[in-house]
């Protein structure tokens, strides 16, 4: 197992602030800290930017299983960006995730920011009196310990199948 920081493995960037009063009916997704939820990225009420403004914005543009995270009020909130909502762009007080070591898989950390344990850490770690806040900072000096690849893929896909299997008991609790 080792141990580094967050930082140390991850690229992790801030979004940027964009001018609601640019929005318009199709173009850039822009995705907000409201997108974000515990475990994925929620896509009701889109907005858009203008495509004309993608070279002024591109190092804000997102790409396919971005680890995106809350910042602001219900800070650690993590989801993965997918296909079908690119073109996107990170929006202020909304982070980015994206692996750099490739002893590290971009699903392990995804399970690791998304555990229970990593969420009440963020929260005790958050300042602010009206709304909770993390900085990009504190993410990058955040530890996670790991393992081996093929033990990496074994924990990922053991945690994969115990959501499946819980989302499946919810769904027949429903009926």
């Amino acid at each position: 197992m080792k141990k580094v920081k967050l930082g140390e493995v991850c690229e992790i960037l801030n979004g940027f602030a964009f001018k609601s009063l640019l929005y318009v009916n199709e173009g850039i997704r822009i995705i907000r800290i409201t997108n974000v939820q515990k475990g994925y990225i929620e896509d009701s009420d889109p907005k858009y930017y203008p495509i004309e403004y993608t070279n002024s914005i591109e190092k804000y543009i997102l790409k396919e299983n971005d680890l995106l995270m809350s910042l602001t009020g219900n800070v650690g909130r993590v989801g993965l960006i997918s296909k079908t909502m690119l073109p996107a762009a990170l929006n202020q007080r909304v982070a980015c995730l994206r692996t750099i070591d490739s002893l590290i898989s971009k699903e392990y950390v995804f399970q690791f920011l998304n555990s229970d344990l990593f969420e009440q850490s963020a929260i005790r770690s958050s300042n602010g009196v009206a709304q909770k806040n993390l900085s990009t900072d504190w993410l990058k000096k955040v530890e996670i310990t790991y393992p081996s690849v093929e033990q990496q893929e074994l924990i990922t896909s053991t945690l994969n199948l115990i959501e499946r299997l819980i989302c499946c008991r919810k769904e027949q609790n429903k009926n």
